[in-house]
């Protein structure tokens, strides 16, 4: 049970962050240094979401992150079948391995921690 709960909210947090993170930072108002500013701090979001998720649930690792990063490469997705612009290309595959780099990261931290204290015992 603990699992599926924490699919599902894996997956409302990677819908509600790609819908108002990645998918309104496409349409943020302003110059290039603007958007550019907000699809980094979405990427940083994500990384740091998947870097929490890979703590707490280290024996998906990085299955967290794809599940996270999904909806908003889906989002960014949908956007480039009406307007193609070949950088948000990039950001699809960032939004993909930014969240599984953050999530792999944090499962190897933590089996790195439990297997220290078990030596250490």
């Amino acid at each position: 049970m603990k699992g599926i709960i924490g699919l599902v909210l894996a997956i409302l947090t990677g819908v509600i962050i790609g819908f108002f993170g990645a998918f309104n930072s496409i349409f943020s108002d302003g110059g290039m240094g603007e958007r550019l500013m907000t699809m980094a701090i979405v990427l940083f979001v994500y990384g740091a979401l998947g870097f929490i998720w890979g703590i707490f649930s280290p024996t998906h690792g990085w299955k967290w992150g794809l599940i996270l990063g999904a909806p908003g490469a889906l989002f960014v997705g949908m956007f480039l079948l009406n307007e193609w612009q070949p950088f948000m290309v990039l950001y699809i595959i960032l939004l993909l391995l930014v969240p599984w780099a953050g999530a792999w990261s944090g499962s190897q931290l933590r089996k790195t921690r439990t297997l220290k204290k078990q030596e250490s015992r």
